[in-house]
């Protein structure tokens, strides 16, 4: 991306992805951890429950991981934005703009046409019920 843009990407992008290949070792150092422990404790006949800490350490690992990747990804599509030739012209951003207020517009009415008709089968069910005690 920085050759198709001529110029460096941001600090922060460089950050993201380095902080989500430490993470990704941090996961698979606790995975070797947790499986080197558990073939142990089968060696020395001790009972199959797993010892919980390295169940944690993995989970809290995994845990890390799933934030830093999900920000990785949210960095990468920036810089590919970033780089992206900008083509939008002022006309094509009022017709993105109208055309997202009609999808708003329209997803209201959908709103309001299925509150009017959950509203009426409400009504329809107590009638029903009213009926059925008579």
């Amino acid at each position: 991306m920085e050759r198709l843009r001529s110029s460096p990407l941001h600090a922060n992008i460089s950050t993201a992805l380095d902080k989500h290949l430490e993470v990704i070792h941090i996961v698979q150092s606790r995975r070797k951890d947790e499986i080197i422990n558990a073939s142990n404790r089968q060696r020395q006949g001790a009972p199959r429950c797993q010892d919980d800490r390295d169940v944690f350490a993995l989970a809290l690992a995994i845990k890390e991981m799933s934030v830093a990747t999900r920000k990785a990804r949210t960095t990468l599509w920036c810089a590919l934005q970033m780089t992206l030739p900008k083509t939008t012209t002022i006309a094509g951003q009022v017709d993105v703009e109208k055309a997202f207020q009609e999808m708003v517009q329209s997803e209201d009415k959908a709103c309001e046409n299925m509150n009017s008709s959950n509203l009426l089968n409400q009504r329809g069910e107590t009638n029903k019920q009213t009926l059925m005690k008579c």
